[in-house]
């Protein structure tokens, strides 16, 4: 069947239809390098502005979109429609829907679309594909659901013609195994003659929290997520948040009662740095969820800090925020070193996971890194973590090749969810057949 590839990056969808034997009809994306990358890859020229093609798309079978995520991820501007840079490109695909009446949609987004805005903008377009004639479902998927080491949750909606496919009512997602989660390893995702190190402050880092590690009892975890910011701090939970609304001379009081030196003829945004970041930032009162990780955080330190290196904090404060919190994702701690595991640098700090499988790829420059062979994973292991055959030309620039897999669709899990609606159609047609022979 014929089908189009908006949004298309460097062509996941693609690659997954095409195994599967159709064939692309159209593809657009704004973004230069993925249009160079498609265009090698597919031997097609993928068009840039999807507004200006509306209206120039032929018929098609097949409607794939990977429709921009930022609107409704919780990385981005949580705006979703009310974005008026990419919240009315979905608006864009509608358009394209009501002109060529297609048989099938698949969009793909981050898993964070379902409960944006208290589940509105999922009602929203649920909605206008069914005012348009669609049976819709939505299913939260992941590589590692289907035997790939790449836990990656991502929402997949599909959309059926109730006029064109009669039957439409019999689609079911394919329903992921529990042995392919207990089967994954990161080994399959490795290329040997792949090199690298890991950058030299994250090493830092991690050689830092090894010390800490190591020195804990071992029936003891770390608390989930560990923030060191509050190791040893004891500013009030509850009375002073916002805390940006206090005058100077209440920041400086409070910050006596825990010790801190301070004055008032500091700057306000002098003593505001004096707290930790999230705090500082808070617009309302604390919410129940964080005062229980600040306390959990705070009654781990009085009860270990006798144990810890005495200048293992202070030397701690000299990290970039994001590397004085941690996330221990192992479960029971049969090893004690950090480097035996699987490391993601991430905003919420570093997070350390079983080898079982690679965290979630994101469009940004936040590398899992294999513990074991003491490198980040290549640009190549990216690309098998989201499913491109071996022979896939990547972007040359290697930090603009992981953006582009950060961004891009896995294409196994694609390639599953098309085969269970084409079967549909293919039962369809084998069941006219068989009436034929009847009459």
């Amino acid at each position: 069947m014929k089908f189009i590839d908006l949004f298309c990056g460097i062509g996941g969808f693609h690659h997954a239809l095409e195994e599967l034997g159709h064939e692309c009809v159209f593809a657009c994306d704004i973004d230069k390098d993925c249009r160079e990358v498609y265009q090698e890859n597919w031997d097609m020229t993928a068009f840039q502005d999807i507004r200006d093609w509306v209206s120039e798309i032929d018929d098609h079978e097949i409607l794939c979109a990977g429709f921009p995520c930022q609107p409704f991820s919780k990385s981005g501007s949580q705006k979703g429609f009310e974005d008026k840079v990419r919240g009315t490109l979905f608006g864009e695909v509608i358009k394209i829907v009501q002109k060529n009446e297609p048989s099938l949609i698949i969009l793909e987004n981050v898993a964070n679309l379902r409960t944006h805005d208290s589940g509105n903008t999922m009602k929203t377009i649920r909605s206008v594909l069914q005012d348009l004639g669609y049976h819709v479902r939505d299913k939260i998927l992941s590589p590692d659901q289907f035997g790939i080491p790449h836990h990656r949750p991502r929402i997949f909606i599909v959309a059926i013609n109730k006029v064109k496919v009669p039957k439409y009512s019999k689609f079911r997602f394919p329903r992921p195994g529990k042995k392919h989660l207990q089967s994954c390893h990161v080994d399959q995702l490795f290329d040997i003659e792949s090199e690298g190190s890991i950058p030299s402050q994250l090493n830092d880092a991690l050689e830092h929290w090894n010390k800490f590690i190591s020195k804990l009892p071992r029936n003891v975890k770390p608390p989930s997520p560990t923030w060191s910011m509050e190791f040893g701090r004891s500013y009030d939970l509850e009375n002073i948040h916002p805390i940006i609304e206090l005058t100077k001379s209440q920041l400086c009081h409070e910050l006596s009662k825990e010790g801190i030196v301070a004055k008032v003829s500091w700057s306000k945004e002098k003593l505001l740095k004096q707290f930790p970041p999230y705090i500082r930032k808070m617009s309302t009162e604390m919410p129940s969820w964080k005062k229980r990780f600040i306390q959990n955080n705070r009654l781990f330190w009085e009860n270990y800090s006798s144990i810890i290196e005495d200048d293992w904090l202070n030397q701690t404060r000299q990290f970039s925020q994001t590397f004085q919190k941690f996330e221990w994702h192992v479960g029971s701690m049969k090893s004690r070193d950090i480097f035996d595991y699987m490391i993601h640098s991430r905003p919420s700090g570093i997070r350390v996971s079983k080898m079982n499988r690679i965290p979630s790829l994101v469009a940004m420059a936040q590398i899992p890194v294999i513990g074991p062979w003491g490198r980040k994973i290549s640009p190549r292991e990216a690309a098998n973590a989201q499913s491109f055959k071996q022979d896939f030309i990547l972007h040359s620039d290697s930090a603009v090749s992981y953006k582009q897999l950060g961004n891009s669709v896995n294409v196994t899990v694609v390639k599953e969810v098309v085969k269970r609606m084409t079967k549909i159609l293919s039962s369809e047609s084998h069941s006219e057949g068989y009436l034929k022979t009847i009459q």
